[in-house]
């Protein structure tokens, strides 16, 4: 069964791979959504897919996307209602 996952970071994310590593998983899990700074201290991503693929994704969020990174808070939200994305999209490479 198909999901959707928002996922809210906070605190040290900016500049230390955060978003090319997160959507980098997220393509090798075949999930499709965003991933984007929200403001100097935030990141918001959404992805949708399996369920299977999308626990693998919170499991790899919750270890700590990038060792450089101080996240001071985050949270997952999932959702049974999909948005179709149909790439992963994200303000960065």
């Amino acid at each position: 069964m198909k999901k959707r996952a928002h996922f809210i970071m906070h605190g040290d994310v900016q500049g230390v791979g955060v978003r090319f590593l997160a959507k980098q998983k997220a393509n090798e899990l075949r999930l499709k959504g965003y991933c984007k700074a929200f403001d100097e201290n935030e990141i918001v991503m959404e992805v949708e897919g399996e369920e299977e693929q999308i626990e693998k994704f919170v499991s790899f969020i919750e270890k700590g996307v990038s060792p450089m990174a101080s996240i001071s808070s985050f949270s997952v939200t999932i959702f049974d209602e999909l948005k179709g994305y149909t790439t992963m999209e994200s303000d960065i490479i």
